[in-house]
Formats: structure tokens, C-alpha cells, sequence
């Protein structure tokens, strides 16, 4: 009797507590995203963790890449979730506080991009203090491109956060092809006009959004300066880039290089680098076809050099050539830096079978100056005739392997080596282990 008391008890009790946390719930119609934003409910909403999911990872991209504006301060941004909105959005502004009416009806809008863009483009500029009325149109497109796609990344796909999943620019990098930086600043592309060029676009714009978060130091932040440079509606976004970012990379990159070289083609090799550093490794390699095509490209050296008179001429030599002719080279040290650089971002792409020989050809190249001349060339033509010894191997290895599959084998016959090797009486491969098995089986047979 005392049990069945004691049961009927803990099923009152398990009611009350379903009862009073569901009262809980429902009586919950806001939450804080963050400082300045909130999300209010019309009344109490079935996927409320939903939009709070979508809420708090769209406020986590803005808050990672823009800072606040202690001196100006921030407006405050309220998103209000009604089934009573005729539109999908709409916008109350005051001095003090921004209202977004917003459809309840979840699903025809989370994947909506101008909604999105909307949303994303109010929290940035209350932010920053920033009216969003007047300057939804006035935020570069690119960024805003870059953001959305961070937030896509964070919302819609599991990743490891600060990982680049970027199957569309690695593919470009691996044909050599990486986007003009000019083009993707001045010519944006849009989802509904664009289709699928806007997803490759997006996560273009998106590694360059994370590139330009990573080189801002201090008090200098970028993306902030852009935006206050793009409010003001006197500027292009070409020449709001060339002064923001343009400047950073140059002054932090490109102390030394040639005069003789254009900004705008020091700005696409530094992000030409940077993005065969992020999209290509080890683990996804180039093919040892590529790295020889390359590796021929860079014996290649183009610059200007003296003739014994006051004036130049521009000739071609064989890297090397370089250890004889390098006093003769004008701004030796750029163009020695600049295949060094070149010769880094092929090795951090090599299959890891070259990683050795292609750092003894880089390590090679670094060493011209400190030696003797015929040294230096010794060791350079050292280190290219062994690391095409192994692009031979390696060319061996996947040309064997594209053959394997694309021959339809049988797994009886594809695995017949294995299977034999397996069937061997004499199968040594770990003995101690092989060892301690018979032990064990011993001493169960025993048992």
C-alpha cells in the first residue's frame, strides 16, 4: 500500500512539473541576443528555439567581425515576431530604438536572402550606432555576401568553427584560376539574378571577410572603417577598399617589393597566396602534373638587368642562374622573395611523399647569398633533380591509382594479394603480438 502511495506521489509530482515548467514556457515571449538586441514574441510561438538559434549565430558573425563604437554608441534593435505582419518585414526607427515587425512564419523566411541581408545589415548599423533606415543600401555587397555566408556556414552545415570549407575556391586554385579581387570588390553578384554563381561568390566573399578580421591589429578595424566610409555615400567601393584594406595588406606585406609592380597586382597576389594557403594542403593536395607545371613556371625569372651601362633590359634566366647573376639583378631581393613566397605555397600543397624535397629546393633558394656562387648553384640543381625524381615516383603512383579506378575489378581479385598475404601460415608481421595471442588462446582452451 505505502508503494503504490508512494508511485501515485511521483506521478502527481512529474505532472505539476510538466504543468509549471510548460506555464514557464509559455509565459516566456522575449529573449536578449545580445546587448542592444532583443526578440520579442506577439504571444508565446511553437519554434521559439528556433529563432533563437537563428538569432544568437547571425549576432555571433556581427559581433566576431564588428566592433562597437564605445563613442558613438549603439542603438537599440528590438525584432518582434507577430503572426498579425501583412509584409515579411517592416521597420519602426526612433532616436533610441530600432522595430523590426517580423512574419512568424519561420519557414518561408529563414532561407529568404533580401530578409536576411535585411536583418543582418539592421543589427550591424544599430551596432554601431548607426541609423539603418537611410543606409540599408549603403553597406558594401560583398561583405554583406561574406557575412551571410559565415552565418550559412555557422546555421545550416556542421563544421569545425574557424575551418575553411571552401570546395569552390580550392577547385579554382587547383586550376591556377583564382578570381580577379577587383571584380568580386566592384561587380557583385546577387542570389535571385545570379543562382548558383552566387553561392561560389559568397564563399569568396566570406574568406575574404575572414582574411580582412585577421590582419586588422590594435585599434585599427577594417571592416569598421568601411562602413563608416561606406555611410557617407562620397566614395566608390572600389576606392573605399584600395584605402582600408589595400593599405593594411601593402604596408604589411609589401615594404620591400618592386616599384616597377602595380597596387592592384600586389593586392591580387596577396590574396591569390592566401587563399592557395587556406584551400590547398597536404590533405588536399595538388597532382604531381600540376606541381612540375609549376615547378616549370617558377625556374623561370623575369626581371631587369644591368648591362654594364646605365641602362637595363628586361631578360629571362633559369632560376639556376640565379647565384651568378643575382648582383645584376635590379631589386634582387624582391624578386628572390617573390619566388621564395611562390615556392612556399606550392610545398604547403605538396602530397606529403615532396614535402621534404620541396623544402630542400625552397631552403635552397634562401641560402643564395650566404654561400659561395657554384655552392649555391650546386645546391640548386641538388635539390631540383631530386624533387623531380620524386614527382616521377609520385606521377607513377597516381597515374596507377586512376587506372585502378577506373577498371572494374572484382573485390576477390582487386584484394587478392591481401587475401593471400592473409592466408599465409608463415604470417609474420607482428610476432610479439601473434605471440601473446597463442598465449591467450591457450589459456582459454585450458580453462
Amino acid at each position: 500500500m505505502t508503494r503504490k502511495k508512494s508511485v501515485n506521489l511521483m506521478l502527481v509530482l512529474s505532472a505539476f512539473c510538466i504543468l509549471f515548467c510548460s506555464g514557464a514556457l509559455m509565459a516566456e515571449s522575449s529573449f536578449t541576443v545580445s546587448p542592444g538586441l532583443s526578440v520579442e514574441f506577439k504571444k508565446f510561438d511553437s519554434q521559439y528555439f528556433i529563432f533563437m538559434d537563428h538569432f544568437k549565430q547571425m549576432d555571433a558573425v556581427v559581433s566576431r567581425l564588428i566592433k562597437s563604437n564605445r563613442g558613438r554608441g549603439i542603438i537599440n534593435c528590438r525584432i518582434l515576431i507577430t503572426p498579425d505582419a501583412k509584409e515579411k518585414t517592416t521597420l519602426l526607427q526612433t532616436n533610441e530604438l530600432v522595430t523590426i515587425s517580423l512574419s512568424n512564419d519561420y519557414e518561408k523566411w529563414k532561407n529568404d536572402f533580401h530578409i536576411n541581408k535585411y536583418l543582418l545589415s539592421t543589427i550591424i548599423l544599430c551596432r554601431l550606432g548607426i541609423k539603418p533606415e537611410e543606409n540599408f543600401n549603403a553597406l558594401p555587397q560583398w561583405m554583406l555576401a561574406g557575412m551571410l555566408g559565415m552565418f550559412h556556414q555557422r546555421y545550416t552545415t556542421a563544421i569545425i568553427f574557424d575551418t575553411y570549407y571552401m570546395p569552390g575556391l580550392k577547385a579554382c586554385a587547383l586550376e591556377g584560376k583564382i578570381p580577379e579581387l577587383r571584380k568580386v570588390i566592384s561587380q557583385p553578384l546577387y542570389q535571385e539574378s545570379d543562382g548558383t554563381a552566387y553561392e561560389f561568390y559568397e564563399e569568396v566573399c566570406s574568406f575574404l571577410v575572414k582574411k580582412i578580421e585577421s590582419i586588422s591589429s590594435g585599434s585599427e578595424h577594417i571592416l569598421n572603417d568601411i562602413i563608416f566610409l561606406s555611410v557617407q555615400k562620397k566614395y566608390s567601393p572600389q576606392e573605399i577598399f584600395s584605402t582600408t584594406v589595400e593599405r593594411v595588406v601593402l604596408e604589411k606585406y609589401f615594404k620591400n617589393s618592386s616599384p616597377n609592380d602595380s597596387d592592384e597586382k600586389k593586392i591580387q597576389f596577396w590574396f591569390e597566396s592566401v587563399a592557395r594557403e587556406k584551400s590547398l594542403s597536404a590533405l588536399t593536395p595538388f597532382s604531381a602534373k600540376q606541381i612540375r607545371e609549376k615547378i616549370a613556371a617558377i625556374r623561370k625569372v623575369t626581371c631587369m638587368m644591368k648591362n654594364g651601362k646605365k641602362e637595363s633590359k628586361e631578360e629571362t634566366i633559369d632560376i639556376t642562374e640565379l647565384p651568378e647573376k643575382l648582383s645584376l639583378i635590379e631589386n634582387k631581393n624582391a624578386v628572390l622573395l617573390e619566388k621564395i613566397n611562390i615556392i612556399e605555397s606550392v610545398r604547403n600543397a605538396c602530397p606529403l611523399a615532396l614535402a621534404e624535397t620541396a623544402f630542400d629546393f625552397n631552403q635552397a633558394l634562401s641560402d643564395i647569398g650566404t654561400k659561395s656562387e657554384s655552392k649555391s648553384r650546386e645546391q640548386l640543381i641538388t635539390a631540383l633533380d631530386n624533387l623531380n625524381k620524386e614527382l616521377d615516383k609520385q606521377e607513377a603512383i597516381e597515374d596507377y591509382l586512376f587506372k585502378l579506378e577506373n577498371t572494374k575489378l572484382s573485390p576477390a581479385l582487386l584484394y587478392s594479394r591481401e587475401i593471400n598475404e592473409a592466408g599465409r601460415k608463415d604470417y609474420t608481421m607482428w610476432p610479439s603480438l601473434n605471440k601473446y595471442l597463442d598465449s591467450v588462446e591457450k589459456k582459454f582452451l585450458e580453462d
